[in-house]
C-alpha cells in the first residue's frame, strides 16, 4: 500500500467526519423535550469523534496489522450500533445521515483485512 492511498483514505476519512458532524438531521437536535434538547446530537457527535480517532489510528497503525484491524472494527461496530439505534423509528434519516460513514468504515474494514502484513510506503508507483 502506497502513501496516495493512505492519504485517499484520510481525505475522505475527513470528508466524511465534516459530512456526519456539521449536516446533523434537525430531529437529533430537538429530540428530548426542552430539558434533553440536543442531547440526542451531542452524543451521535461524541461518537463519531470516537470512531473517526479510531478510524485515524487504524490508518496509522497499518504497519502494525493487530492493532489496525482491532480499531477499525471496533469503530465499525460502534458506527453500525448507532445507524440500528438511531434508524429505527425513520430509516429516511438513517440511510442519509449515517450511511456515508459506515460505507467508509466498511472501506477502511476491507482495505485492512485484504493488505499484505509488509507495507511499501515508500512505493511511489502506480
Amino acid at each position: 500500500m502506497n502513501k496516495k492511498v493512505i492519504i485517499s483514505l484520510l481525505v475522505a476519512l475527513s470528508v466524511a467526519f465534516l459530512y456526519s458532524y456539521f449536516n446533523i438531521p434537525n430531529k437529533f437536535e430537538t429530540e428530548g423535550g426542552s430539558c434533553y434538547q440536543g442531547i440526542t446530537a451531542s452524543i451521535i457527535r461524541f461518537f463519531l469523534k470516537v470512531c473517526s480517532v479510531l478510524n485515524v489510528i487504524s490508518i496509522i497503525f497499518l504497519s502494525k496489522i493487530k492493532p489496525a484491524k482491532f480499531a477499525s472494527i471496533l469503530s465499525l461496530t460502534i458506527w453500525s450500533i448507532g445507524t440500528l439505534i438511531h434508524s429505527s423509528d425513520n430509516i429516511l434519516i438513517g440511510f442519509t445521515y449515517f450511511t456515508p460513514f459506515l460505507l467508509l468504515n466498511i472501506l477502511i474494514v476491507i482495505i485492512i483485512f485484504k493488505m499484505p502484513y509488509k507495507l511499501d510506503l515508500d512505493n511511489t508507483s502506480k
